[in-house]
């Protein structure tokens, strides 16, 4: 069995920019899906893994950790038992699905299209369920955005942050939790980039007094309660983008 040091020297010519444990997971996971594994297949025992990926029991330990959190293996103790690949909900397929899109990335542009066809059921559930300390929340932000309107940089992410404290008034885990992890992703492809591409979403132009209306309208329509008032702020949004 290959040594601590050896391993490390081993998968930092191949991934650098991993940990030996993030190599084995990315391979157990690999090898899920390029055999076409199904739930319940035994992958092996932890002296097994340990032989067929050259680590040691506390690194593969470690990975082991990762992948079951992932909802990708089922650990089994006993007579017959191992690692066993895990049923997965369709819920978890759908978080490994993101996941693997921000390890790989996608368009910000497609991201956004994503993102306007939600909006509305987003806007719906603001109008629908907003306290009173959400609408102070909003007021507060949307003062905020109002100042840094005309700074390029400031005024996006000004902008991210309204829209991601309006999804977080939905009740509907699924929905805040996908749109949420959009924003983000849509945000870290964004950030640190020069001020022409940061700027580069369709539509968004936030030197505009019209886009800055609209973004009132927005936190007008959820103070209203008013779910058409909602719908119509909405739409309006949309058509010119973000």
């Amino acid at each position: 069995m290959a040594s601590t040091q050896e391993e490390a020297r081993t998968f930092q010519r191949v991934a650098p920019a991993q940990s030996v444990a993030d190599r084995v997971v990315t391979e157990v996971e690999a090898m899920i899906k390029t055999e076409g594994l199904e739930p319940g297949h035994r992958i092996g025992t932890r002296q097994e893994l340990c032989e067929q990926f050259g680590v040691a029991p506390a690194t593969l330990g470690e990975a082991l950790r990762v992948l079951r959190a992932r909802g990708s293996v089922d650990l089994r103790p006993g007579p017959g038992g191992g690692i066993f690949v895990a049923d997965q909900s369709p819920l978890i397929r759908l978080a490994h699905s993101v996941l693997r899109l921000r390890q790989t990335g996608a368009p910000v542009n497609d991201v956004i299209k994503v993102l306007d066809a939600l909006d509305e059921a987003v806007m719906q559930d603001a109008v629908q369920h907003r306290t009173d300390a959400d609408i102070a929340d909003l007021e507060a932000v949307m003062a905020e955005l109002t100042e840094h309107w005309h700074d390029p940089i400031e005024g996006l992410h000004g902008n991210w942050r309204l829209h991601r404290r309006i999804a977080e008034i939905s009740p509907n885990a699924v929905l805040r939790t996908f749109y949420l992890n959009l924003v983000d992703y849509i945000e870290g492809e964004t950030a640190g980039a020069a001020t022409d591409d940061a700027l580069a979403v369709p539509g968004f132009r936030q030197d505009t007094d019209e886009r800055l209306r609209i973004h009132e309208a927005l936190i007008d329509a959820i103070r209203s309660g008013d779910v058409k008032v909602g719908r119509k702020a909405v739409l309006d949004h949309r058509t010119l983008g973000r």
